[in-house]
């Protein structure tokens, strides 16, 4: 039997743990965390729940698509079906490696795209507890990556990946000052993220659900919640149907697709 360089990092990984090797650092920690759960192409119909300080809920209806590149670059949609007020409107994201990435943010109203600058992307995304930056691919050369702890979660051990921004002008254009990514040591899967404001206050928190196998070394959870701390509310995704590897092609990722969808 031959395993793949990917089950052989995992294994290595776990064996390490296990006879007592020194940790690995923070930015292979992140590679392992990218590698060991990537699909080729993903498509999702996911429930959105809206809940304020009161608890009151508004449901969303969402539609969310993502691919990797020959590049191995991310593109990634999301589409609001439901309720009418929302609906038709849609957000594209396009990774770029030595650049900033490219987001669109589509109006059915207005007929036009709108082009999300790199100063706004700090910005509350339609009325949710995700800024846009929120919904970008995590770029590992754009990122400083240091492992500052360990502790539990929910039962599991997990390594404490503090993630900044290396460019001042990245910084500058983001909402956080660092956020902290709480990564599971057996199955290397993204827990919880924790994000700090410009002066270091913790003031948002995105927890993802019990991780499920989807496919060899890949984990995806079925429900997610971002909360935010400062107005003390938040939004909850919950996946109602996934797909994947499918050979989505790159035309699903234009600006023309984005305002027939």
């Amino acid at each position: 039997m031959t395993l793949s360089k990917t089950t052989l990092g995992l294994v290595a990984l776990m064996f390490s743990a296990l006879i007592g090797w020194p940790d690995p650092s923070g930015r292979e920690i992140m590679e392992q965390n990218k590698k060991l759960h990537q699909l080729q192409d993903e498509e999702r119909v996911v429930e959105m729940q809206l809940i304020d300080r009161r608890n009151k809920v508004k449901k969303r209806s969402v539609h969310m698509l993502n691919m990797r590149t020959k590049d191995g670059l991310e593109k990634f949609m999301l589409v609001f079906l439901k309720p009418k007020d929302v609906n038709g409107t849609g957000l594209l994201t396009w990774e770029h490696q030595n650049r900033d990435d490219d987001q669109w943010l589509y109006l059915p109203s207005t007929k036009k795209e709108k082009r999300i600058a790199s100063g706004g992307k700090k910005n509350r995304f339609m009325g949710t507890d995700f800024s846009y930056e929120d919904l970008a691919v995590e770029n590992l050369d754009k990122h400083d990556y240091k492992l500052i702890d360990s502790q539990k979660y929910n039962g599991n051990d997990c390594y404490l990946v503090e993630a900044s921004l290396k460019s001042k002008k990245d910084l500058k254009n983001s909402g956080y000052s660092k956020r902290v990514i709480w990564v599971r040591k057996d199955i290397h899967f993204s827990s919880k993220i924790d994000y700090y404001d410009k002066k270091g206050k913790h003031v948002k928190t995105l927890e993802n659900g019990e991780p499920v196998n989807v496919l060899g070394t890949i984990y995806r959870s079925d429900t997610f919640i971002m909360t935010n701390l400062k107005g003390k509310r938040s939004t909850k995704m919950m996946v109602q149907e996934r797909k994947f590897n499918q050979g989505l092609e790159e035309g699903m990722f234009s600006l023309r697709k984005l305002k027939s969808f």
